[in-house]
């Protein structure tokens, strides 16, 4: 991963010259700072590029003699995870702000305005050719700019996450983000839960659809694989990289979700066990202590340890 910072509204523009593509700089704040961490994926149709970046606050334009002299008809999907801003592109207008996902693309003109302060975006650069999907559905995409696929786009933001720092942008990597680009594209677009087409895309898919429902005590290989139109022994194969079973590593995400639960003292070690998918304390408890050597109320008085008030540890003998 490449990190590069920037001093000057005519640093940035240098610097997103190289990471994006040419850009003006139309405003910016008199102390300006700007950071870019990004990394490039080659894939089989192409590139990706994944770029988090963190700005003070500016504005930005891509001119339309900019945009003619592009070489490439990518599009730029963008995370909003802080500060609020304007795009526009083709007479569409959309504000974003944190929690926005929007699509917009480089082969034409647009202005980004991103004066507001705390600016951090996620920003995923793709070929449109290269997401394999009909152009023209991918052009009604960037024409509502925001997107809207909850599921799609939670499973392709924890997918870069996991990834963030892949060795080399390693290949498989890479055409996984880019079937999760494509799979929230075409679920915003058309309105309907799809499914990605490569086996990394739908195990990152699956394991999304696990941590999504947790707290459900009758979730089991059968519904997943039900939910998502596959057989079991497919089901098996995907998880086969993990060198666990698919239950297993349900099992485990609830372990891992009940830890974190744990250091909140208003919760009782019942309502963990209940949140977590798990029948009853009881069972709870067993799988807690094979998965950490420990048990439930030896994690939470740890936390309370740690200096945070645990109402377990004055009032074990209730729970």
């Amino acid at each position: 991963m490449q990190v590069v910072e920037a001093l000057s509204a005519d640093d940035w523009e240098v610097v997103t010259s190289d990471a994006f593509v040419p850009l003006t700089c139309a405003a910016f704040e008199r102390d300006f700072r700007g950071r870019i961490e990004f990394e490039r994926f080659e894939t089989p149709d192409g590139h990706l590029m994944v770029s988090h970046v963190t700005t003070d606050g500016l504005a930005v334009d891509r001119t339309a003699r900019q945009a003619a002299r592009a070489n490439s008809d990518d599009i730029h999907l963008t995370f909003t995870l802080g500060g609020a801003g304007v795009i526009r592109q083709d007479g569409h207008v959309a504000r974003v702000a944190a929690g926005a996902v929007s699509t917009y693309a480089t082969d034409r003109s647009y202005q980004l305005d991103y004066t507001a302060p705390g600016q951090r975006q996620i920003l995923l650069q793709v070929s449109k050719r290269g997401l394999g999907l009909p152009v023209d559905l991918v052009e009604r995409s960037c024409a509502r700019i925001l997107v809207d696929a909850g599921e799609a786009a939670e499973v392709l933001r924890s997918a870069i996450a996991e990834t963030r720092g892949a060795a080399d942008g390693e290949a498989a990597a890479g055409e996984t983000l880019r079937d999760l680009v494509a799979t929230t594209i075409r679920s915003s677009v058309l309105g309907t839960r799809t499914l990605p087409s490569t086996r990394g895309g739908m195990l990152a898919t699956v394991r999304g659809f696990m941590r999504g429902h947790l707290h459900d005590a009758g979730l089991d290989v059968a519904r997943i694989a039900e939910a998502h139109f596959v057989s079991r022994r497919y089901l098996y194969e995907l998880f086969e990289p993990f060198a666990e079973t698919p239950g297993e590593h349900l099992r485990r995400l609830r372990l891992q979700r009940a830890l974190g639960l744990l250091s909140d003292p208003e919760l009782t070690i019942a309502e963990v066990a209940g949140r977590t998918g798990f029948a009853d304390p009881t069972t709870f408890t067993r799988a807690f202590h094979r998965e950490f050597g420990m048990l439930p109320s030896d994690a939470r008085d740890r936390d309370a340890g740690d200096g945070r008030v645990s109402r377990a540890a004055t009032s074990s003998g209730s729970r």
